[in-house]
């Protein structure tokens, strides 16, 4: 039988990545609006989706904390052993994300044209101040999910790392 700190683990899991998910679901949708505006020089209308991107970054982190905010023993015992075989393939990894993986091949691309335009062109301050609002949130983003994993697997040994160098968990 599974008990109370284990439900809540099991659930904060699901319903943390659950609203990730949907964060990158509405960057996937954002980004290509600001990459648009970036090349019409729309300024007007780019800080806006600047802004809406950095709250979506910031709420994907914030559903990041949510989801692990739970004992790591039950992440070592419930969740970690959920994301193996047999209940899904070996070397299983959140790198396997098609919708993040697009959202980061957009960021990368509307980051890149942002700062190849910031540097060229006499742009609005206030369009510099999102830009730079933006790749923070990111950083933010990052930093938490490093710190994440450091708390769930202190040795920094993923399912896919091991997996890919033959070892077993």
């Amino acid at each position: 039988m599974i008990g109370a700190t284990q439900r809540t683990a099991v659930r904060r899991w699901k319903l943390g990545h659950h609203a990730f998910h949907l964060y990158l679901i509405a960057m996937n949708t954002e980004l290509p609006i600001a990459l648009r505006l970036t090349e019409q020089r729309r300024w007007d209308a780019l800080l806006p989706s600047l802004q809406r991107l950095t709250v979506l970054y910031d709420a994907a982190t914030a559903s990041m904390k949510f989801a692990a905010d739970f004992d790591p023993d039950e992440y070592d015992t419930l969740i970690r052993p959920s994301m193996a075989p047999p209940f899904l393939s070996p070397g299983f990894s959140g790198q396997q994300n098609r919708d993040h993986a697009t959202m980061l091949d957009l960021m990368s691309e509307a980051q890149r044209t942002l700062k190849a335009l910031l540097r060229n062109l006499d742009v609005p301050a206030g369009l510099r101040a999102a830009a730079t609002a933006l790749w923070e949130a990111q950083a933010r983003n990052r930093r938490h999910h490093i710190l994440v994993c450091a708390k769930f697997v202190p040795d920094g040994g993923s399912l896919l790392k091991d997996y890919l160098e033959g070892k077993t968990r």
